[in-house]
Parts: structure tokens; C-alpha cells; sequence
């Protein structure tokens, strides 16, 4: 569970009792028009802090975007490429937090989606889906081997970056 997720969930959860739309300033990140046909959004590139040690870039295509009852997409895919710019132990890091709206639209359920390369310079593609996507962030990190991303990278600094926000 991500720390920011109360307050974020607890904004949704407002929005979503208080208007069937959310309020202008949620959507900086989304695509223009709400389209039944999918239009790819494009991010990045990203780099971890502190001397650009990973990176991370590529789009975002949602699918069905729900205005009408539920702020979010129907299906969204990511889909894009994540490097490991170091020599020896290190490795690249692309950490997706995904909101999601349950059918009802009565609760927000934020997860982790980690992607890991520790190939230098040898870029891993990936392709993920998920459904009734509200809002999707970034965080690029440099670390350890690991079977998941540490604490320093899903909650420190620097901030999430908000790559998509489903607009009303």
C-alpha cells in the first residue's frame, strides 16, 4: 500500500459522492477528449534521481473512457522500455502506482506495479493492463537486486510523478 493512497483515496472518494466529475485541476495529466478508440498518451523519458542512473519511457493508451458514471478508464495499457544505466550490482527500476474504481465506484484501490531490469544498457520492454484506471504514476529508482523495489523507492523522494489522470 502506498502512504500517499488515504489522502489521494480519501480526494476520490469526495469527488466521486460529490459529483459524478472530479474537479478540473485532476485532470492535468489526461488526454484531451474522452474517446471510445484508443489514443496513446506518450511519457518520458524518466531518470532516477541522483545522476540519472535508470530511465524509463513510452504511452499509455486508455481505452473507454467512463465520464458519465465513473471517472476512469475501461482498460488502460502501459507499455514502454526501462534501462539500467549502471555498471555492477545495480539495477533499473520503473514503479507504476495504478488507482483503481471498483464496479460500484465507491472505493479507490491504489497497488504497485514494478518493472526491473539489471542488464546494462540492455533495455526490458513491457506491456501491462489493468481496468477502471483512475490515475496512473511513475517513480524511476537505482537499487539493489531485489524481488521487489524498497521502501526508499516507493514512498521517499523524489515525488510520484502523475503520468495519467482520467478526465471527466
Amino acid at each position: 500500500m502506498d502512504k500517499r493512497s488515504p489522502a489521494v483515496t480519501g480526494f476520490i472518494a469526495a469527488a466521486l459522492l460529490a459529483s459524478p466529475t472530479l474537479p478540473a485541476a485532476a485532470t492535468a495529466h489526461s488526454s484531451p477528449t474522452a474517446q471510445a478508440t484508443a489514443s496513446a498518451l506518450t511519457w518520458g523519458p524518466y531518470y532516477s534521481p541522483g545522476g540519472k542512473r535508470a530511465k524509463a519511457f513510452g504511452t499509455i493508451t486508455p481505452i473507454g473512457e467512463d465520464h458519465e458514471t465513473l471517472p476512469s478508464a475501461a482498460t488502460l495499457t502501459v507499455s514502454g522500455t526501462v534501462s539500467d544505466l549502471t555498471r555492477g550490482s545495480a539495477c533499473g527500476w520503473a514503479v507504476f502506482g495504478i488507482a483503481t474504481i471498483n464496479a460500484a465506484g465507491t472505493r479507490v484501490a491504489w497497488t504497485h506495479h514494478p518493472v526491473r531490469t539489471c542488464a546494462f544498457r540492455a533495455a526490458r520492454k513491457f506491456s501491462f493492463t489493468y481496468h477502471r484506471v483512475y490515475q496512473v504514476d511513475l517513480k524511476v529508482c537505482s537499487e539493489r537486486r531485489a524481488g521487489k523495489p524498497s521502501i526508499q523507492c516507493t514512498a521517499g523522494n523524489p515525488a510520484w510523478r502523475t503520468l495519467y489522470t482520467s478526465p471527466h
